[in-house]
């Protein structure tokens, strides 16, 4: 009797709906814990026992705090709920997971748990905050977050990689004109079919929330505004809070912390200007004159028949101007520093190279040492202008006398030539450094020179390899146009070309280094008899460094050659206008000094 008597209690605690529900919450909470230690053990590696013992207590602690409130709230399954732990779930995943998938061969000890714990507090925010009639709020936020964990999907799914500096690095720099050309370089169906999938997200999180309050007596409610208070201040609290700690909220404010402290080299002008001397060397000009720089974008030197013998000529104008070894030079051993804009000019613009372990922020510039040699300098840009957020190459630029860039529609492709209007600014009678910084090559190659200039292939036709070369072919053509302009016009005396980075153009681009074809740029010199006679120690010195290996974050010092200066910020044995030029193969590194140029086989 006493035996049934305990079966009936126990059925009817279970029929009882307030013990239903902690029944129920309990083994949600267990569920919950299961979830956050099974990604823990299984994304990360090499924590110590301490960490895991603090990681387990933390997620036992999280999933109690979350489900105590919700089962005295009374928490039933539904779709909001359901909803609300899909996108904590997704949350607490997939940044471990691609992360581990990236560096589980490479590196052996590795810990992400900031999105676990942050997960665990989604889920009870958002069932918090749905409950009591925020179904849409919590319909935007759980969207957001899911946009972020697929777009680190596809990330991972296009470069076989987890996100990293490099890759956060040019998502915040990146112009909203890249951002289009890289869409219209899809198929328009695809594209069309991505944001119908990304409507139709938002549309069925809606639909899944839209009716997620219920009616609930005032303490209850009162129940769930303080939970979902406590969870978001556990949340966002400043410095400590579980969001922030995630990996890819870390990631993303230490890049903003990094650009921010770029900042610096403004604040920081005044005293650089003040500690740097120079001092000219060689014969002055017989009268005003300039140097002129052109930054390229994306060339490769093996796809330019200046530097590779090639079926296309695709690049005539420096072929034949090589030829003539009097006057200019070649460097066929011309290397990147880095595969991106402005890992790569943030150095070769300044005295910052991997070498010398200085930062941005306290280097001097060659715009710098051209004002200290009374040079008027002006600098002219293909690139987009970032406005607020600058990058180091807009802080570099904007200490020059005059720097303008093209005008950047949304959608409008400008292209390279419209650089030519700017120099009519120059005045002839003043001594004039001009820097130009061009579109070059740059993804997509088809949108980088007029369709009635296309040599090879078929006008808007999408072939990358020819669409390259054919960028190559105008980007030439281009550089004459400003050699011939400025040697008619401006007495020019010395011009120096080369890119940023290169890119294998039959090859999906990467953030991380993907092989040296990444790296492989153009270096092109050349100079009048005046020069040659004002300086012909600098002349002799790069003439005999032809063969010689370099790194573009050795511009600088290439530069302060060229100007031939001495200078306490300017280390000559540095530079490939120098007899003194140090730097063998067996040196020179790229990839912020993760590979090797000698390893180039």
């Amino acid at each position: 009797m006493k035996t049934n008597n305990k079966r009936n209690s126990t059925i009817l605690m279970l029929n009882d709906p307030t013990y239903l529900k902690i029944f129920m919450a309990f083994i949600g909470m267990i569920i919950t814990f299961a979830i956050c230690c099974g990604i823990y053990y299984g994304c990360n590696a090499g924590m110590s026992h301490s960490a895991r013992g603090q990681q387990t207590r933390r997620f036992a602690l999280s999933s109690l705090m979350v489900w105590i409130p919700l089962a005295i709230i009374g928490v039933r399954p539904n779709l909001p709920v359901a909803m609300a732990a899909v996108t904590g779930v997704a949350w607490a995943t997939t940044y471990p997971l691609l992360y581990h998938l990236t560096n589980r061969r490479k590196s052996p000890d590795y810990e992400n748990y900031g999105e676990i714990a942050c997960g665990i507090y989604i889920f009870g925010l958002a069932a918090a905050v749905g409950m009591i009639g925020g179904g849409m709020i919590v319909a935007v936020a759980e969207w957001a977050l899911l946009m972020v964990s697929l777009s680190l999907a596809v990330y991972y799914r296009l470069y076989g990689t987890c996100i990293d500096a490099n890759g956060m690095k040019i998502l915040q720099d990146s112009h909203p004109n890249e951002i289009i050309e890289f869409a219209r370089s899809y198929s328009w169906w695809k594209v069309a079919l991505l944001l119908v999938a990304i409507v139709a997200l938002l549309a069925g999180v809606v639909m899944m929330n839209i009716r997620s309050g219920v009616a609930l007596e005032p303490w209850r409610i009162a129940v769930a505004a303080l939970a979902a208070l406590v969870f978001a201040w556990y949340m966002f609290k400043p410095r400590r809070g579980m969001f922030q700690r995630s990996g890819i909220v870390r990631l993303w404010l230490d890049i903003k912390e990094y650009s921010a402290n770029d900042k610096r080299y403004v604040t920081e002008m005044e005293r650089r200007l003040k500690d740097l001397n120079v001092r000219p060397l060689g014969k002055p000009f017989g009268k005003p004159s300039t140097i002129m720089m052109v930054i390229g974008e994306s060339a490769s030197r093996d796809y330019m028949s200046a530097f590779t013998k090639m079926d296309h000529d695709t690049t005539p104008w420096m072929r034949g101007m090589a030829e003539d070894k009097e006057h200019c030079v070649l460097f066929p051993n011309s290397y990147s520093c880095a595969m991106h804009t402005v890992q790569s000019l943030e150095k070769a613009l300044t005295e910052y190279n991997q070498y010398n372990g200085r930062q941005f922020y306290d280097s001097c510039s060659v715009i710098d040492i051209a004002h200290k040699l009374g040079y008027r300098v002006h600098w002219y840009s293909n690139q987009g202008h970032l406005g607020a957020n600058d990058t180091p190459i807009t802080l570099v630029a904007n200490t020059a006398e005059v720097a303008k860039w093209t005008k950047q529609d949304l959608g409008k492709v400008q292209y390279d030539e419209s650089l030519v209007d700017f120099l009519d600014e120059l005045d002839p009678a003043e001594n004039n450094f001009l820097v130009l910084h061009l579109k070059g090559s740059h993804f997509n190659f088809l949108n980088r020179y007029p369709a009635d200039r296309t040599v090879w292939g078929k006008q808007g036709v999408q072939d990358n390899v020819l669409n390259f070369e054919n960028s190559l072919r105008y980007t030439d053509d281009v550089l004459r146009q400003f050699y011939e302009y400025a040697s008619k016009r401006l007495n020019l005396q010395a011009m120096v070309y080369f890119s940023d980075h290169a890119t294998i153009p039959d090859r999906h681009r990467s953030p991380n280094f993907a092989g040296f074809g990444d790296v492989r740029i153009p270096l092109f010199v050349c100079f009048t008899d005046e020069y040659m006679a004002c300086h012909p120690d600098r002349i002799e010195a790069l003439k005999a460094n032809k063969d010689a290996f370099f790194t573009n974050d050795l511009a600088y010092e290439l530069m302060c050659g060229i100007f031939d200066v001495e200078s306490n910020h300017f280390d000559e044995s540095s530079s490939l206008a120098s007899k003194t030029y140090r730097y063998t193969r067996d040196d020179l590194t790229t990839y912020e000094g993760k590979a090797r140029i000698a390893d180039d086989k």
